[in-house]
């Protein structure tokens, strides 16, 4: 499955990769993602019910397609963790990451011992057992990617010492809930929200991790990009639909019909 590891390619080469991050459970969606050139999806199964079976099905075309895919699990200690690794994610995302116990967690159910507690497995990952199986549990533990959300101020104080343990991969900002949080819903460009998002960098480049974020649209690249971002996800499915339903339904509307 050498599309899983394409976004740990791009990371560790320090390549900047970009994203889309799926709600609708329609593979599709991420069949026309990679077409259109993104590097990983990032399935969201913490605000969805995207249930297993459609989960597996977007995981599938991510690997026919070429992409690698993150799935944001419910919370740090979610039993879905091993379900969606062992069907063949690139990694998890973990929300709502509020200190070094969360992080903890979170790395106990994506590892395997001694740094974790992840059953074996030998299905997809494992070839069905057709594989080299005292291997296995030690070259997926090296591909797998552990990315913490950071999204209230009590993270973010905890950041550098998340960012160090041992079996996390990165960390991101949930600017959305860290502006709730601070009294700002939804000012996601609020200084205190964007001064966040740069310390999150900083605490990854001094840790050797990888800083991920959330752009909101194309003029938050530049300043991304320089603070050493590499994890982009550069739009949601839903919203692209709705914008593009919302211009195509007001060109139609604001169209004249012509003289007969």
């Amino acid at each position: 499955m050498s599309a899983r590891l394409r976004l740990r390619r791009c990371l560790d080469a320090e390549r900047p990769a970009g994203g889309l991050f799926v709600s609708i459970p329609a593979p599709e969606i991420v069949e026309i993602a990679a077409v259109a050139g993104f590097d990983f999806v990032l399935v969201d199964l913490e605000h969805t019910l995207i249930d297993g079976a459609a989960l597996d099905h977007l995981l599938a075309a991510a690997d026919r397609a070429g992409l690698s895919a993150l799935v944001r699990v419910p919370d740090a200690r979610s039993e879905r963790t091993l379900q969606c690794l062992d069907a063949g994610a690139a990694g998890i995302v973990v929300p709502r990451v509020g200190g070094v116990a969360d992080a903890e967690a979170a790395v106990a159910r994506a590892r395997y011992a001694p740094r974790g507690r992840r059953g074996v497995n030998a299905g997809r990952l494992g070839r069905y057992g057709d594989c080299d199986l005292p291997d296995l549990a030690a070259r997926l533990d090296r591909e797998t990617l552990v990315i913490a959300m950071i999204e209230d101020p009590d993270g973010l104080a905890a950041a550098g010492a998340i960012a160090r343990l041992d079996g996390i991969d990165g960390l991101i900002l949930g600017a959305a809930d860290y502006a709730q949080t601070i009294g700002r819903p939804w000012q996601t460009r609020a200084p205190a929200v964007m001064a966040a998002g740069t310390e999150l960098a900083e605490e990854c480049r001094a840790a050797g991790t990888h800083a991920f974020a959330i752009a909101r649209d194309a003029s938050d690249l530049p300043r991304l990009r320089a603070e050493g971002h590499r994890g982009l996800v550069l739009a949601n499915d839903r919203g692209l639909l709705r914008r593009a339903l919302a211009e195509t339904h007001r060109a139609w509307r604001e169209t004249e019909p012509s003289a007969p």
